[in-house]
């Protein structure tokens, strides 16, 4: 689908859109300690029925959010929320009450923020927004946010930032029509009702996806040193670019040079390590080797399988969960992790 050049304009208008996005992005200054966050991407809640991709995440996804609700986390929920472009926002609301009535637990409480994706942007309409707000509290819709991260409550977030944390959904520069909606409203959603195949986008087509993220991850880089990019869009959980092995690999140098690490301590982060590598040989990415740790992916809420993954951060760290309901039980996995602090200074090139 992308020649070289094709490439390179799709690249450029992701960067436009984004840039645009980061320079109108409200502002908020956190304290790294006090930092409490999950971050959920790209549900796409339909009607229950085969289209309906969030359908078999559901019971799993009330678990995620009993854990992080128990734990007083902040909920961000990075667009893609409802799929609008294949069904009515009553209907979609109507089907998942319930789920809606667990996220307004943190939206009632002040901790939590409603972004929106290519699939949900209708939702700021009057009409749309006027079924919603009562679930978010009337809390305003957001495209992006800026996080500016410092590491104590009295320094000066102007000068003594630690770095941002900047939250989009991941659609920014491209432009869907109405078209696209019809497509997948009148074809699509029909094709997949019956073959459970959806339509060629990142979050399906690996060519277009790998553009996608290099796009964003290239982005990143350029836009300022000690900036970290969240979003969601492509359904692909990323975690640190390719560079979450080098982090590790540090942790476990430091460790080892520690006096009181025992010998179980050595051992748990030389599998963490070995484990980093295996995956970074394993996954299919268009990022360059020896990429900044400045992008990051929540994934989804929409596998195919029931379960979901996000990014989690608090205690100063940083980490890519996975939930899974393999067992029968409602089970939480750190897949990676990092501190939150190493990774801003590695994007840095202050290490």
């Amino acid at each position: 689908m992308f020649g070289k050049h094709r490439r390179k304009r799709y690249r450029e208008k992701i960067a436009r859109g984004l840039r645009a996005a980061h320079a109108s992005a409200p502002v908020e200054d956190v304290v790294l300690d006090e930092l409490k966050l999950i971050v959920f991407s790209d549900h796409h809640r339909g009607t229950g029925d085969r289209a309906d991709d969030f359908r078999k995440c559901r019971r799993l996804y009330h678990a995620a959010l009993g854990y992080y609700d128990s734990l007083r986390y902040r909920l961000f929920l990075l667009g893609d929320v409802e799929e609008m472009w294949e069904r009515i926002l009553f209907t979609i609301l109507a089907t998942y009450r319930p789920t809606l009535d667990l996220e307004q637990r943190f939206f009632e409480r002040g901790e939590a923020e409603r972004f929106v994706g290519n699939h949900d942007e209708n939702l700021g309409r009057a009409w749309n927004y006027n079924q919603i707000r009562g679930f978010i509290a009337d809390r305003p819709l957001l495209e992006t946010l800026r996080l500016r991260v410092r590491e104590k409550p009295d320094d000066d977030p102007e000068t003594s930032a630690l770095g941002e944390l900047f939250f989009a959904h991941g659609h920014q520069g491209v432009k869907y029509h109405w078209y696209h909606r019809f497509a997948v409203r009148r074809i699509w959603a029909f094709w997949q009702l019956l073959t459970g195949v959806g339509p060629g986008v990142p979050s399906r087509d690996l060519k277009i996806r790998l553009t996608h993220e290099r796009a964003m991850y290239e982005w990143a880089t350029q836009e300022q040193e000690d900036l970290l990019l969240i979003c969601g869009h492509t359904h692909n959980p990323v975690f640190m670019s390719t560079a979450w092995q080098e982090t590790v690999r540090a942790e476990v140098e430091e460790l080892s040079r520690k006096e009181d690490a025992s010998a179980d301590e050595i051992a748990v982060a030389m599998a963490r390590l070995r484990w980093a590598e295996a995956a970074a040989q394993e996954s299919k990415t268009a990022l360059p080797d020896g990429a900044k740790p400045c992008y990051f992916n929540a994934g989804c809420c929409s596998f195919h399988d029931g379960d979901l993954t996000g990014i989690e951060i608090s205690e100063g760290r940083i980490r890519l969960v996975h939930w899974s309901g393999e067992k029968g039980l409602p089970e939480r996995n750190v897949l990676r992790e990092a501190d939150l602090q190493r990774v801003f200074s590695k994007c840095c090139d202050c290490d």
